[in-house]
């Protein structure tokens, strides 16, 4: 699809004259834009950990996403450094909310992003819920020997977000797209290659008709669509 007027991919790392890299950390705010009129494509990703875990992204990743040519990139979260931003920035307009990672490193981003595109109101957020559900999750996991399975984090995301009809979240590092209680849940896996993505790097492709339907392709690199 074709890039809609407002929001021009640039390298000056402007979103519709809203966001750029730099007021991405100095306006941490949510905001609803208004409806296309036409086809559009999103880049989902999350838990890219660039300076975290790794240090840099990986340029099959950069190309895998170039060639999508979607009109917007969308960032759930922990992407530890300001230059994945500006990287991302360079094939199309990028958002991005924080993630726990971001928070312990201190670069401030919004907590959530709420869009409406084609009648498809969407929620982007990184999915840890807070920093004090996070250390609680982490002393379960510490006494019971027990993980929580994404299911959890999607139920308590209903519960702040029960207004909208798709919740965008990362968090798990788990490629997930299903329908929970009316909801639909799109987790694009982690961003950079670990044991839980098969050591794949991660993202989804959101395809949104004029009409208002949704279609999610998962993918990874090396190429691999689900």
């Amino acid at each position: 699809t074709g890039r809609t007027s407002g929001a021009p991919a640039n390298n000056s790392g402007h979103f519709g004259g809203i966001w750029s890299s730099r007021n991405l950390v100095e306006k941490p705010v949510s905001f609803i834009n208004s409806s296309m009129s036409s086809n559009y494509s999103i880049i989902l990703i999350a838990d890219t950990h660039v300076g975290d875990r790794i240090g840099q992204l990986d340029p099959q990743l950069l190309d895998a996403i170039r060639s999508e040519s979607p009109d917007e990139i969308w960032h759930a979260g922990d992407v530890c450094e300001p230059s994945v931003i500006i990287e991302l920035n360079k094939i199309a307009p990028t958002i991005a909310v924080e993630g726990n990672r971001d928070w312990f490193l201190r670069y401030r981003l919004p907590k959530e992003i709420a869009r409406e595109i084609n009648g498809i109101r969407f929620l982007l957020t990184h999915g840890h819920i807070s920093i004090k559900e996070w250390a609680l999750n982490y002393l379960r996991l510490f006494t019971t020997f027990r993980k929580l399975n994404h299911t959890h984090f999607q139920k308590a995301l209903a519960s702040l977000y029960a207004d909208y009809n798709v919740i965008c979240y990362g968090h798990v590092h788990e490629q997930i797209d299903e329908m929970m209680d009316g909801q639909r849940f799109i987790n694009p896996g982690s961003g950079y290659p670990e044991q839980r993505n098969n050591f794949r790097c991660c993202y989804a492709l959101l395809e949104i008709s004029s009409s208002g339907d949704l279609k999610v392709t998962r993918k990874s690199v090396p190429n691999r669509s689900v």
